[in-house]
């Protein structure tokens, strides 16, 4: 669990989050991990602007190595009861389209 005043830090950066997601079909959840922009941050819920493929970027052969990233429309809401860790993302020699 990671507590607002915790989270708070990363608001506006790219992170990568380890987080446990609450499946449909079974009571338990399954260890999950987003990548992105966290976009702000309330007493429950960390708001994130997920990764997605750069729209300027032509799509590639599936396996192809990904040098350029965007950032999708909408946003991710993860519970922060549900957060394990959360850490900057690795983005070193990656570009990303805002």
């Amino acid at each position: 669990m990671i507590f607002p005043a915790e989270a708070e830090r990363w608001v506006g950066a790219f992170v990568v989050l380890e987080w446990n997601e609450a499946t449909l079909d079974s009571p338990r959840k399954r260890a999950a991990n987003s990548g992105g922009r966290v976009l702000r941050i309330d007493d429950t819920y960390l708001y994130l602007q997920p990764f997605g493929l750069s729209p300027s970027v032509a799509p590639g052969k599936p396996g192809d190595p990904v040098t350029r990233l965007g950032l999708k429309v909408e946003e991710e809401k993860i519970p922060l009861y549900d957060i394990e860790t959360i850490y900057a993302a690795p983005l070193d020699g990656m570009a990303v389209d805002e």
